[in-house]
Order: C-alpha cells, then sequence, then structure tokens
C-alpha cells in the first residue's frame, strides 16, 4: 500500500512539474514581451505619446541620469528629444536625389525572463542598440545592458510600473561582476 501511494505520489509530482504553464499565464506572458516592443519601437521612432502609453500614470523610468516619475513626465522626457541617440557621431548624409537622409537608432530586446505573479510581474532582459549615424550604409553598435522591470495589470492590460535600465558602457549603471539579477 505504501510503495502504491509513493508510485502515486511520485507520477503526480512529475505530471505537475512537465506540465505546461496555465494559458493565461502563457498570454500575459506576450503581452509583457509586446509591451516591451511597443516600448522600443516608440522610442526608436521617437513617439512620446506612444513611449509615455506604456507606463502607468505613476511610472518610473530610472536610467542613467536618474527617475521620471509619472507618464506626464515620461512624455515630456521623450518628447524634449534628451534621449536622442541619433546625434552621437552624427554626419549629414544625402540620398542621391539631393534629399537629407536621416540617421537611424534601433533597439533588440533579447533574453526575457518574465516572472508572472497575478497581476503583477517582473521581468529580466538584455537589450542592445545599433545606428547609422556615421555612415548611412553601416551599422554602428552603440551600447548595450539589462532592464529590471517591475509589470502591473490594469485593467486587463499590463504596463510598467518601474523600468530599471542598466548600461554597462556606463560605470554608474553597469551590472557586470555583480550577482545574478534574478537572485535579488
Amino acid at each position: 500500500m505504501k510503495r502504491c501511494l509513493l508510485l502515486s505520489a511520485a507520477l503526480l509530482l512529475a505530471a505537475c512539474a512537465t506540465s505546461p504553464r496555465p494559458a493565461s499565464t502563457e498570454a500575459d506572458r506576450a503581452a509583457i514581451i509586446d509591451l516591451q516592443h511597443r516600448y522600443v519601437l516608440a522610442m526608436d521612432y521617437f513617439d512620446p505619446d506612444g513611449y509615455a502609453a506604456v507606463f502607468t500614470e505613476d511610472g518610473v523610468l530610472d536610467w542613467a541620469r536618474g527617475e521620471v516619475k509619472g507618464r506626464a513626465a515620461i512624455r515630456e522626457f521623450m518628447a524634449s528629444g534628451t534621449y536622442d541617440l541619433r546625434k552621437m557621431n552624427f554626419q549629414p548624409a544625402k540620398t542621391p536625389d539631393g534629399k537629407d537622409w536621416p540617421s537611424t537608432v534601433r533597439h533588440l530586446v533579447t533574453n526575457q525572463v518574465i516572472e508572472i505573479d497575478g497581476d503583477t510581474a517582473r521581468g529580466v532582459s538584455y537589450w542592445m542598440n545599433y545606428a547609422n549615424n556615421a555612415d548611412r550604409r553601416k551599422i554602428e553598435w552603440l551600447s548595450f545592458g539589462s532592464w529590471d522591470d517591475q509589470f502591473v495589470k490594469i485593467d486587463g492590460k499590463w504596463y510598467f510600473k518601474r523600468h530599471t535600465i542598466y548600461n554597462e558602457g556606463n560605470p554608474n549603471r553597469f551590472t557586470a561582476d555583480q550577482p545574478n539579477p534574478l537572485k535579488r
């Protein structure tokens, strides 16, 4: 009898350990990844309304120069051009017909680990960005780092509650040689 109970318990534990995450968790994870991608698209296309829309009303953007608090302030931050990476190493360029050929910055987000707990979540991700500021025909890697994010679900929609940006090229905002951020 004891063997039968132990075997049943072992089989039940094995089934639970290998069963997929609930569909709601997968849908939430997909929605959070979509949110992160909307954030970088708004940033790369200098869309202050789209950029601010991914934050809660009292959300916090924590970046290399400090914190920006509240959706309205975050919108103003993006609208101000403070974070316009197209200006780094910028060289004017023209198209063959003489029109201005603007430079471009693009961000990539990878290695997303998202832990969901009801209507809150935490995410740790890597990011990197590149541009064609100096020569429109060549990309130049600008920087890379990680994000440590807090998310909240409000009325069925996910938002950044706090978006913390670490930059491995900034001596005040790096995470190299520190403990794994998932263990913080």
